[in-house]
């Protein structure tokens, strides 16, 4: 069976120290520590790549889990796209297949995450759709590192 499971929402922020504070007294929750991952990111539709460092916290919580981004690069975790809901994010088992059945669908991917070029997908975004918000599809790869990663508040092999 294939896993196809809503958990998160996405949005960039400006200072995401700034936002996990605002977001913890408003919605009562407390944030992972950050985690830095550097990301290859593609866009099919304007041909344009760039790898940046990307910096996320998750909150501690049911899901759906609220994760901040800080803001970074040009393309889609740019600041141009800071301050609002950017994507909501749902676990894929098959990110290959799905990259197939969107193009099938008509529907744009904005982006295409990757650990290096050339590397297996690990993420995609679409476009906007038409109420305005992308849809995030993460491997469920991730799944086990994301949740002990949720469940500690520590990212997983990381040294103190």
């Amino acid at each position: 069976m294939l896993e196809h499971i809503y958990y998160h929402i996405g949005i960039v922020a400006r200072d995401y120290h700034e936002a996990a504070e605002y977001y913890s007294k408003v919605l009562d929750v407390k944030f992972t520590e950050p985690a830095e991952s550097v990301v290859y990111i593609e866009n099919p539709e304007t041909q344009q790549a760039e790898t940046i460092k990307l910096t996320a916290m998750y909150s501690r919580s049911r899901p759906p889990y609220l994760e901040l981004l800080q803001a970074t690069g040009n393309g889609i975790f740019s600041e141009k796209n800071a301050g609002q809901i950017l994507y909501f994010g749902i676990w894929e088992s098959d990110i290959e297949g799905k990259i197939e059945e969107l193009k099938q669908q008509g529907i744009d991917i904005e982006a295409i995450l990757r650990s290096e070029s050339g590397q297996r997908a690990r993420a995609i975004i679409t476009a906007p759709d038409k109420m305005g918000v992308r849809i995030e599809y993460v491997s469920t790869l991730l799944r086990p590192v994301t949740e002990a990663w949720v469940l500690t508040g520590k990212y997983p092999g990381r040294q103190h």
